[in-house]
């Protein structure tokens, strides 16, 4: 349902006004409009104006903002951990916070970037202490006084290694070798000896040939392999040890103050919060005027409670909704008991107006119905009900599959119900195995009485939507769109009856008088809803005729489950008539769930809800805090 809403109006004296805004943040149920106090001050010659901060509160709302940059940054640089929250009133200390997080600003950010620079240089140290840990063993027995030159090279592409070595063979004139290895990531690595004559001249060649020579640090450069090897591993470990007493000392730092800073950005934000709803407010000499949108049940007590806050001094009073007013009413749908679960599906819709209808207990009702006259089988709904009890038993941490358990629960109650009326259990199972019997109709044999029920079903459920948007026009004094669908009605009954006269003559149900009469109403409607109108009954006829998919989609169900049954028995084998078969129910089943449920819902939002529903309504979005 909509709950219905009032039009409040809150005048207190100006020095109050963040003290009030502060209190309706805190209870949550009021919506400011400023578009009603603009509307007024038109009315009333301009005795009101929006209210304007004093040169005290803009500096303090800018001093606000920066500090509250200022501290988003700053959290933002410190690590995220799990500390207590501080206990302090943000007020009297945001002078001193001022001061002291720029320079936690600067300490944050010179750690951060020594943690990246020390973290870059393990990365970089890391590869290469892998490079030459590779090579290592081939440096095993090397003479320590060696002439040789060493250069370790990185192979991007194995098949370009054999030509290497014969370009390598044939610009040093054979003084050079070449030997390969692969690291514990699959990289295949290259160490290059040569004389220290020829070294230049090796370096010239890889550059030529685009094979990168692997860097390492000038103090690392000129020592022997091994001596680089050791090096590097104690580059490695110092660089490991820079980056543990960096991120301790953020750490700390964010242990010391993070909790001090939140706090104060907590308050910081509901601050500003105030100085934003300040916006909304009015003003006149010496008082604050503030109107908008809250739940009817609501203002006596935020009545009361401004009341005894402010002794008298800041009033409530509510006024009256005006029609012209009637759009700008915000929408809050509430749906207690069994119609709420079904909210689920009305939220695929965008909200209605307030002066139109919540879609859930519709869709609540007639739901479930739809969805049970489709599948209606006793098997597939005592399955469905199992998986919906296992929904709402095991899954209560999650609000949206709960509330989806709970619809099916509904739907394969309906589904038992007409799964019995048409004599179903697993498709003809029931009737092979416990003599079932329908107690109504047999669908697989009765498929034009069954597509008259659909039809009937369509008939019922589009005039009833008609109906409702008659009294909707009604009540909004729009008499001729609610002819227009008076004179729907109508027409659409007529041409049923004639149908039913041409296709069964009866005595009493002449074709020629309900032909005149369709004749003479007919102009009456082009008249009343101009030429679109027989468009508009055309399309109502088409609406109707969508509702023999229940028989059409329920049909082919029943069918899949007999053709399962059949093809089970045919195996000759238990186990494998009962593979087969429960493979072609399971899919069946599948099939039964998601069909029933999306064109239940069409015939909803497309069928019905256009005949009635009026969509496009505001959101109810109240001051409020954020957090606690």
């Amino acid at each position: 349902m909509i709950i219905r809403m009032a039009k409040v109006e809150i005048i207190g004296p100006k020095e109050q006004l963040m003290t009030v805004l502060a209190l309706l943040r805190g209870r949550g149920v009021f919506q400011p409009d400023p578009a009603l106090m603009r509307a007024g001050d038109l009315a009333s010659g301009g005795q009101t104006h929006g209210l304007v901060l004093s040169a005290d509160e803009i500096r303090e709302r800018l001093f606000f903002e920066e500090l509250r940059s200022s501290m988003r940054q700053l959290v933002d640089l410190l690590p995220e951990l799990p500390v207590p929250s501080a206990h302090l009133h943000p007020l009297p200390v945001m002078d001193v916070l001022a001061e002291l997080v720029e320079k936690h600003i600067e300490e944050a950010e010179r750690l951060q970037t020594q943690l990246e620079e020390q973290r870059a240089d393990e990365a970089a140290l890391a590869r290469d202490l892998v490079f030459w840990e590779t090579l290592e063993p081939m440096l095993a027995d090397l003479p320590e006084e060696s002439d040789l030159e060493f250069l370790g090279v990185t192979i991007h592409d194995a098949s370009h290694l054999e030509g290497l070595k014969q370009l390598l063979q044939e610009r040093l004139y054979g003084q050079c070798e070449i030997s390969v290895a692969r690291t514990a990531e699959g990289a295949l690595v290259g160490l290059v000896a040569t004389s220290r004559q020829m070294a230049d001249q090796l370096r010239s060649i890889m550059t030529d040939e685009r094979v990168p020579e692997l860097p390492l640090p000038e103090e690392l450069a000129g020592l022997p392999i091994p001596e680089r090897i050791v090096a590097l591993r104690h580059r490695v470990i110092d660089c490991q040890a820079a980056i543990e007493t960096c991120s301790r000392n953020l750490d700390d730092l964010a242990r010391q103050w993070l909790p001090v800073y939140r706090q104060a950005l907590d308050w910081l934000e509901e601050r500003l919060a105030l100085y934003r709803a300040t916006a909304t407010a009015y003003e006149t000499r010496q008082c604050f005027v503030v109107e908008g949108w809250m739940a009817a049940d609501e203002v006596d007590g935020l009545r009361r409670q401004l009341t005894e806050k402010f002794d008298g001094q800041v009033v409530l009073e509510q006024l009256e909704i005006m029609e012209e007013e009637l759009d700008m009413v915000p929408v809050v749908l509430h749906n207690p008991g069994y119609f709420a679960p079904f909210e689920v599906f009305s939220r695929l819709l965008p909200l209605p107006k307030y002066t139109s209808y919540d879609p859930t207990p519709f869709i609540g009702l007639f739901f479930p119905l739809l969805f049970g006259m489709i599948l209606g089988d006793i098997g597939y709904g005592c399955l469905l009900l199992i998986l919906a009890v296992l929904l709402v038993k095991y899954c209560t941490g999650h609000p949206l599959v709960v509330n989806l358990g709970k619809v099916l629960g509904a739907a394969a109650l309906y589904t038992m119900l007409f799964g019995l009326l048409f004599g179903e259990l697993f498709g003809n199972l029931g009737e092979q195995w416990f003599g079932l019997h329908p107690l109504w109709v047999d669908r697989i044999h009765a498929i034009v009485p069954m597509i008259i029920f659909a039809i009937s079903v369509g008939v019922a459920h589009v005039l009833f939507g008609l109906a409702l948007g008659i009294w909707t026009d009604l009540r909004r004094h729009q008499g001729r769109e609610a002819l227009v669908k008076l004179l729907t009605i109508v027409l659409v009954l007529l041409g049923i009856l004639t149908l039913v006269a041409w296709l069964v003559p009866k005595p009493w149900l002449a074709v020629r008088p309900l032909l005149i009469s369709i004749a003479v109403i007919l102009p009456v409607l082009v008249a009343a809803g101009g030429l679109l109108a027989p468009l508009e009954l055309l399309k109502t006829f088409g609406n109707i005729i969508s509702y023999v998919r229940i028989m059409a989609i329920g049909l082919c169900s029943v069918l899949l489950a007999v053709v399962a049954n059949r093809l089970g028995g045919a195996t000759g084998d238990v186990l494998a008539g009962l593979l087969v078969a429960g493979m072609l129910h399971a899919f069946n089943l599948l099939l039964g769930v998601f069909a029933p449920t999306v064109h239940s819902l069409r015939l909803h939002y497309v069928e019905f809800f256009s005949k009635f529903l009026d969509l496009g309504g505001r959101r109810f979005e109240p001051l409020e805090r954020n957090g606690p």
